[in-house]
């Protein structure tokens, strides 16, 4: 840093006054090191304020009981505008009135202990006469004012110390850090400083200047930090914009596609409903033909029953013709309505992009408006400790230097405050969308095993303790892979695997769980915790249940986990009648307790605004969940086929709302599982089927693929999935 700076080389913005736009007059300088007039300053502020707002980097500072006199005075800046004064006052006029013979002359020096002009004899004899031996440092010739190496130093050295606030008749000699570094007398420290920390100015000045270098050294190692995050901001304004695009591309395209497929299947629909027509004309002609024959055969008198015959069966096909096309205008309909809903779903996400997108924009340029204010009081700080070491004035210095290094640490901790969240501004969250919209048909189970989804990516000797689906046909396993780990394995219809989670710990009683929450989410539960996957970044959030729910039983199981999407809410089950609702957050919501029928839960699912529960006490029921007291809303009918107790084991839904539960009865020392399909409503049985030689079937759950919706049984040991077809 230079030690002497040119009185030419000072930018005559840094000696302008922002408010008036003028040079400054009694410089007041606030903590953030920008200066004013003091008067300017005393307009601006409002009348009685106890803040101050400064107008350059708008940081609030907060005054003291004397408001703008009590801001200190910038001593440098105001010393080196006197001199620029004295040299404007000498270029303009240079015949002046000396103070010594009162004459009006052509001035030849300034002498600032008299704070006068004086003329050449007066000049010389001020100069060497020992009566004003002590004026002698502070005399300045002028022919030195117009010299182009004149520096600060130079102009510093000429000044007298300040005067005494307490006796301004005389100099000061000391300075009191305890009274903030204030200049005063030889007499003051036998009055109201006495025993206060008193220190030699020039002393003091040496190690305030020691201070300074040290924090200027400290804040430009983050400079460079203040300056690169213009560029940072924009590039996350840059990745918002290309975020908001891509989700409203993702969007449109979904809309595209669904309203296609819709469009086909009404499509498909009627063509159905033709060939149907043309079927059962087809059987009615068959039909009539061969009794026609037979009537023909018979006489005369048979052909009126021949006739009530055909209007008999002509009624038939007219009423069974008439139900199926009501059906067809029901699920075109339903069609229609989805693609309404869809479709102001989309209106919506579109408008929430729009605001998001609004809202993040605004918090960037408020970062960037922070950024650019950090900049320019760097900038300042820059030229303020520049204009301090290059005029080394002792008591300019222990004044301004400790509000300088309050200053930078201010800088440092607003640069660092602002650098936060910027990466969360670059892109928007989009909530999902509702399921695809499809007509409520009569469903059915296929007759067998679809097809066998093997899965390398399980180990042998690992195990599958439960079975969840996501809405994009992702699959997830979870179950113990060791005595010390457990595995988290998502995999595609194929069995290709898409991601793989080892977690540390197994569940000695093999009933680990897991259930997609959003598309990218799957609460979990194993041992005593309950967890959230995040399948965008593969992090796992883990806490123990008895720390997420206070009232939570010593010796009380976790058994069962579901979700409800629609809210956000994870349902957890339990070795008891109580079943727990937390947030996404692993908050605990609510306890419902069920009615005293229900005695252990050891699977769960929502359903139609209410809880599936299988009760391991061989029962299923369905229950409701509004407020704490839960009721039933009916029971499940038990399998009576093959004899044996049934038991029921897993239970989950399909999209047109049929219920699915997996029995298991233990025959001859082994285990049977049995499939059964139920109304939507639970009043009774549609469909059962066995499964055939896998004594190891653990859950079951519903996925939505490419060639229709499947219904997906996990094979405990070895790890396979079985799939069956709903039709």
């Amino acid at each position: 840093m230079a030690s002497a700076t040119p009185l030419k080389d000072i930018d005559e913005h840094f000696l302008q006054c922002c408010i008036c736009m003028d040079q400054l007059k009694e410089p007041k300088i606030l903590p953030c090191l920008h200066r004013y007039c003091r008067e300017c300053l005393r307009k601006f502020a409002k009348k009685g304020a106890k803040k101050i707002e400064c107008v350059t980097c708008r940081e609030k500072h907060t005054l003291l009981k004397d408001g703008i006199d009590g801001l200190k005075t910038d001593f440098n800046t105001k010393n080196i505008i006197e001199l620029l004064q004295l040299q404007d006052s000498v270029k303009v006029d240079p015949l002046h009135t000396c103070i010594h013979c009162k004459k009006k002359l052509k001035a030849s020096a300034f002498c600032f202990r008299c704070n006068d002009f004086l003329c050449e004899t007066c000049h010389e004899f001020h100069a060497s006469s020992s009566i004003v031996r002590d004026h002698h440092p502070h005399i300045f010739s002028l022919s030195e004012a117009e010299a182009a190496n004149l520096t600060i130093q130079k102009l510093s050295s000429l000044r007298e110390a300040p005067r005494c606030q307490a006796h301004p008749g005389k100099l000061s000699e000391l300075c009191c850090t305890t009274c903030d570094n204030l200049p005063i007398c030889m007499p003051c420290t036998y009055g109201k400083h006495q025993g206060h920390n008193l220190k030699e100015v020039t002393s003091l000045a040496k190690i305030q200047r020691e201070m300074l270098r040290s924090k200027v050294a400290d804040l430009m190692k983050y400079n460079k930090k203040a300056y690169k995050m213009q560029e940072v901001i924009r590039k996350t304004k840059g990745k918002l914009d290309l975020s908001v695009n891509k989700e409203e591309q993702k969007a449109q395209e979904r809309l595209d596609a669904e309203e296609e497929r819709i469009k086909k299947e009404i499509r498909n629909a009627e063509g159905e409903l033709k060939r149907k027509q043309v079927e059962l004309e087809g059987e009615v002609k068959a039909k009539t033909s061969t009794r026609k024959k037979d009537l023909e055969k018979r006489m005369k008198k048979l052909r009126e029953e021949y006739e009530l015959v055909c209007e008999e069966e002509r009624r038939e096909v007219e009423a069974s013709f008439k139900k199926l096309q009501e059906e067809n205008e029901r699920g075109t309909e339903q069609l229609q309505e989805g693609l309404c809903v869809l479709n102001n779903e989309i209106k919506e996400l579109l408008t929430s992009l729009k605001t998001q997108k609004a809202e993040q924009a605004r918090k960037i340029d408020e970062l960037s408006d922070h950024f650019g204010g950090i900049v320019k009081r760097f900038e300042t700080v820059t030229k303020t400790v520049d204009c301090i070491h290059a005029a080394e004035n002792d008591w300019a210095d222990v004044q301004c230097i400790p509000d300088v290094c309050k200053a930078i640490d201010l800088l440092r901790e607003d640069g660092e405050k602002g650098s936060t969240g910027l990466e969360n501004l670059s892109s928007v969250k989009v909530r999902g969308l509702s399921p695809a919209v499809t007509v409520r048909r009569k469903a059915g189970m296929s007759e067998g095993v679809e097809s066998v989804i093997d899965l390398p990516s399980v180990e042998r000797g690992w195990y599958i303790n439960d079975i969840t689906a996501n809405k994009d046909g992702s699959i997830a396993v979870i179950g113990n892979a060791s005595p010390d780990q457990t595995h988290l394995t998502v995999i595609n219809m194929r069995g290709d695997l898409l991601q793989q989670k080892m977690i540390r710990g197994s569940d000695p009683l093999w009933s680990s769980k897991c259930s997609f929450l959003t598309q990218s989410q799957m609460a979990i539960k194993y041992e005593d915790k309950l967890g959230i996957y995040d399948m965008r970044d593969q992090s796992l959030r883990l806490a123990r249940v008895k720390d997420v729910i206070s009232n939570w039983p010593s010796i009380q199981l976790v058994w069962s986990v579901t979700t409800d999407p629609a809210k956000g809410n994870i349902i957890v089950g339990c070795d008891s009648r109580n079943v727990y609702v937390l947030n996404n957050q692993l908050k605990h919501i609510k306890t419902i307790t069920p009615p005293a029928g229900i005695q252990h839960a050891d699977d769960i699912a929502m359903h139609d605004g209410g809880l599936l529960v299988c009760d391991s006490f061989s029962k299923a029921f369905a229950v409701t969940v509004h407020g704490t007291a839960s009721q039933v809303k009916y029971e499940f009918t038990k399998p009576t086929i093959g004899g044996g107790d049934w038991e029921p084991m897993s239970v989950c839904t399909d999209q047109n709302g049929y219920v699915y539960m997996l029995w298991k009865a233990s025959l001859f020392s082994s285990s049977r599982p049995l499939m059964v399909q139920y109304s939507r409503d639970g009043g009774q049985i549609e469909m059962m089927r066995e499964v055939d030689g896998n004594p190891f079937i653990q859950s079951m759950t519903s996925v939505q693929t490419n060639q229709g919706e499947k219904l997906l049984l996990s094979d405990w040991k070895p790890a396979q999935i079985l799939v069956y077809g709903l039709v």
